[in-house]
């Protein structure tokens, strides 16, 4: 049966100074539906290959000028040689023989004195070997262009939303301006209720628009941390105030607590920091009705082997040599609704709630929980959730943060 290459018969181009040889394998693949070009040294093997390209180059090793080895490289360097077959023909059957094909750009090798059922089988299988090659990097290149497309359109999509974000923020900003300047003329009962309604609409908007712009700045790699110092009591002191009072308009209890061991002067971006915990303690306050809603910081004990690396290149300034690394452990909790175990899963993706039904009821954009995770990573750090349906909900995440040293250790120091 003649083989068939893309709908016509397969080429041969074979190339060895003894005529013998050129007859005996030019009989065993024309028997095998070949069409067969002969060359007598590698000069007319190289012209040959440029006037047509062949599906499979046999070799000789042995040929004046030019021996097997060079015509090898010599046609790897031609346009369409770098993925032919080449079969070298040599009657040396020593490895460094062998070595030597291959290290020249061989495909395969084949013992003289050949055998012509043998030589057809060799052959055969090259060339189907190189189709599914071939077949392989086309496949290749398609997936990449797909990813490269793929990645383009999450880039102009984050570009876009980004620059929409920040077109919607300026007018916005003029909304919530002439609000507050609303709330501070005389109004009769109506008027202050529409101007309280439109200062927290745009509120809500803004809180948004915010989220939108932070989600774009990390997908798009353009979001940096700050390295500033802070105190940790003081700074949670700060964040927990700004939720007592929708705490206490729900009924519910809002409380802190830091673990004794817990370092209290740090160093970190305490403005993303309060955005990761704001952002769970409005969830943990959204969907909770009844009960406590807890912030509780303690030092993440793991095994040095376990240990979370501060991420110098990130923060940009950091010199972690000259300052311990903590890893605080922050775990926020609550007696809400809850979260369903198949819901996990999906908990940390962006644009997504864990049940659809909860967007109609509390609202959001479903980026929060998204954002904290990205943030969290950025930091060096990992999060994380345990729920029960009913019985609330626990979000867990820890960072590395450098441990200010303190007057005293400084001193110590350099003494």
């Amino acid at each position: 049966m003649n083989p068939l290459i893309a709908g016509r018969s397969p080429y041969a181009l074979i190339t060895d100074d003894d005529i013998i040889i050129r007859m005996f394998a030019r009989e065993a693949l024309e028997q095998a539906g070949w069409v067969v070009e002969e060359a007598e040294n590698g000069r007319e093997a190289c012209t040959a290959f440029q006037q047509k390209l062949p599906d499979v180059v046999l070799l000789d090793v042995m040929m004046p000028e030019m021996d097997g080895f060079q015509t090898c490289a010599a046609l790897r360097q031609l346009p369409g040689g770098e993925h032919t077959p080449i079969l070298i023909m040599t009657g040396l059957g020593d490895f460094e023989s062998i070595t030597k094909a291959y290290d020249a750009g061989a495909t395969d090798f084949i013992v003289k004195p050949l055998n012509a059922m043998l030589l057809t089988h060799r052959i055969r299988y090259m060339v189907r070997a190189n189709q599914v090659l071939q077949e392989l990097r086309a496949s290749q290149a398609t997936l990449t262009q797909a990813r490269d497309a793929a990645m383009e359109g999450a880039r102009l999509k984050s570009e876009f939303l980004a620059t929409m974000s920040h077109e919607i923020r300026t007018p916005m900003n003029g909304v919530l301006g002439m609000a507050d300047w609303l709330l501070e003329t005389e109004l009769t009962p109506e008027q202050l209720d529409c101007a309280q309604t439109i200062r927290s609409s745009g509120d809500s908007l803004m809180v948004i628009i915010n989220d939108i712009l932070d989600f774009s700045k990390i997908e798009s790699g353009k979001l940096s941390l700050e390295l500033l110092e802070f105190d940790l009591p003081k700074f949670l002191d700060r964040v927990l105030a700004l939720f007592a009072e929708r705490a206490q308009r729900k009924g519910l209890v809002l409380q802190t607590h830091i673990a004794e061991d817990v370092p209290t002067a740090m160093c970190g971006d305490p403005t993303r920091l309060q955005q990761i915990i704001s952002n769970l303690l409005a969830n943990a306050i959204k969907f909770s009705d009844h009960g406590t809603v807890s912030l509780k910081v303690d030092l993440d004990q793991r095994p040095p082997e376990q240990r979370l690396e501060f991420p110098a290149t990130t923060y940009g300034e950091a010199s972690p040599e000259a300052n311990r690394v903590s890893h605080i452990r922050f775990s926020v909790s609550d007696n809400g609704i809850g979260i369903a175990p198949a819901a996990f899963s999906k908990l940390f993706q962006p644009f997504v709630q864990a049940d659809g039904s909860t967007t109609r009821k509390y609202g959001g954009t479903g980026l929060g929980l998204a954002i904290c995770k990205q943030l969290v990573e950025l930091m060096g750090g990992h999060i994380g959730a345990e729920s029960e349906p009913g019985s609330g909900s626990v979000f867990r995440f820890t960072v590395p943060l450098q441990q200010r040293l303190s007057d005293h250790d400084t001193a110590k120091q350099a003494a």
